[in-house]
């Protein structure tokens, strides 16, 4: 498959208003941020190769080989400018970045036939991909002008991630236990005032979800959600290893109870 696509800019990126902090620390400028109304969407060409093969009935493999290429990715540019006789720098979004997307995704769903008794139904998932990616972001200078171009990996993409689905399925009851992991990433640029640019990196990340769900009636259904039961911790570090810990983060375990009824 080939295809060509396009992604607008989001509402607040397009925001006009410029905010104003004044130097606190005695470096001589302070700092700025807003938005960029003459945003351009981000467009991408798409090349996609797969083969899957039906080995059983709701069984299947298969494989996927995919490459992006992307134009116009926005990122935060940086300049010194004055407002009211005093020296900021401005950070604004622009389409100042591209960047390249391959990878290979493995994946398998397996319901065995003729299991006996109540383990029929069991079923699971899985899925392995692998990713290589490069974008070009801008270096400045303080009067805002290219001096130089970094090439890095995109922002928010692991080289390498799985998941693991086990599934059980009945004629009332259904069930889901999830495992998802992902390799440490490079999430944003950080310290604009002290170097241009220094990466901020997150951890490895993962985690083990539940659902259930079991129809009690002919229009009644109950459900049963639980996210992050082994309480996982999210570490984000700086690019250099002495600087490890930059911060740490539990996003708690969740259980919900619900309730749907259809008429």
């Amino acid at each position: 498959a080939y295809g060509e696509t396009l992604r607008r800019p989001g509402f607040a990126q397009l925001n006009p208003n410029i905010i104003y902090v004044e130097d606190v620390t005695n470096i001589g400028y302070g700092t700025a941020t807003g938005g960029n109304p003459d945003l351009a969407p981000t467009e991408s060409k798409n090349y996609d190769l797969s083969l899957e093969w039906y080995f059983a009935p709701g069984s299947a493999l298969y494989g996927t080989l995919f490459r992006r290429e992307i134009e116009g990715m926005v990122t935060d540019f940086r300049r010194r400018v004055t407002y009211q006789d005093y020296d900021y720098i401005l950070t604004q979004p622009d389409n100042a970045s591209n960047g390249e997307l391959e990878g290979l995704e493995l994946g398998v769903v397996y319901f065995p036939e003729n299991l006996p008794g109540l383990l029929d139904g069991f079923g699971v998932q899985a899925s392995y991909t692998a990713l290589d990616s490069s974008q070009d972001v801008p270096v400045t200078n303080s009067a805002g002008e290219v001096v130089d171009t970094l090439t890095s990996p995109m922002f928010g993409i692991s080289d390498s991630s799985y998941s693991v689905v086990l599934a059980y399925e009945r004629n009332r009851f259904s069930a889901r236990a999830s495992y998802v992991w992902r390799d440490d990433f490079l999430h944003h640029y950080e310290a604009a005032l002290f170097a241009n640019p220094l990466g901020v990196f997150f951890n490895a990340e993962s985690s083990l979800d539940f659902q259930l769900s079991y129809d009690a009636a002919e229009n009644w259904t109950v459900t049963f959600d639980a996210t992050n039961l082994t309480n996982e911790l999210y570490q984000s570090y700086y690019q250099y290893p002495s600087t490890h810990n930059f911060g740490t983060g539990l996003y708690s375990r969740t259980f919900a109870l619900g309730f749907r009824y259809r008429f």
